[in-house]
């Protein structure tokens, strides 16, 4: 595990640190690449201090650097990496939806999608494009789970808490460990930029991260009764 669980100190340091990696990956499969929105992310404290810890993070500020020294030609390559990976035209080394690896036709707006709606709907939330767009997406998955921890950190009823880390783990268990693996593996391999390559490898270290955390957290829970 590259992302050392000791360094963070208290629960509540731990919840921020899980939204952050959360939003941090989002925001990398999210858009297309803005080199000012990088080089933002680049300057961030807690970036950077990520970067001492996780050898992900140290990838990606490598594929980061070179908006520092490069004309545009860089940022044109890296958002044609983006749309070669991601969008299209082309067949998509690596489609950024569930249902694409799980489903066993590899289709769209099939079962799968339909049970991480339900999931959504079960907190009242729906993908703003709900019919039009998946709502298995990497990034909107991400989101849901961004949901459920701020939801965590917000409450102060342990019962609440309790079944929010419930639903946390559930979901994680049943969806995203399920392909994000798989995912992970195929942009790896698929990258051409460190960039990717990194997101790929920070996807990977969070959900495992993950994995270990909530039951830790649904522990100390249960001791604090």
């Amino acid at each position: 595990m590259s992302i050392n669980e000791n360094k963070i100190t208290n629960e509540s340091h731990l919840l921020q640190s899980r939204l952050y990696l959360n939003q941090l990956i989002r925001f990398v499969f999210d858009f297309p690449p803005d080199r000012d929105a990088f080089l933002e992310v680049s300057n961030q404290p807690q970036f950077q201090s990520l970067c001492e810890i996780s050898n992900a993070c140290r990838t990606i500020q490598k594929g980061i650097q070179p908006l520092l020294t490069q004309n545009g030609e860089y940022m044109k390559r890296l958002q044609e990496e983006y749309n070669r990976l991601f969008v299209g035209p082309n067949v998509l080394p690596a489609p950024l939806w569930e249902s694409v690896y799980l489903d066993k036709e590899h289709l769209l707006f099939e079962e799968v999608t339909l049970t991480v709606r339900e999931c959504y709907h079960h907190y009242g939330l729906s993908f703003i494009r709900e019919g039009n767009e998946p709502d298995d997406h990497i990034v909107i998955e991400l989101e849901f789970l961004h949901v459920l921890i701020k939801k965590t950190l917000e409450s102060d009823n342990l019962d609440t808490q309790n079944k929010l880390l419930a639903d946390q783990y559930s979901f994680l268990t049943n969806h995203l460990l399920k392909w994000c693996p798989i995912f992970c593996e195929t942009l790896s391999n698929s990258a051409s930029f460190e960039l990717y390559q990194g997101a790929a490898l920070l996807l990977a270290e969070y959900l495992e991260l993950e994995y270990e955390l909530i039951p830790a957290l649904k522990e100390a829970l249960s001791n604090a009764r």
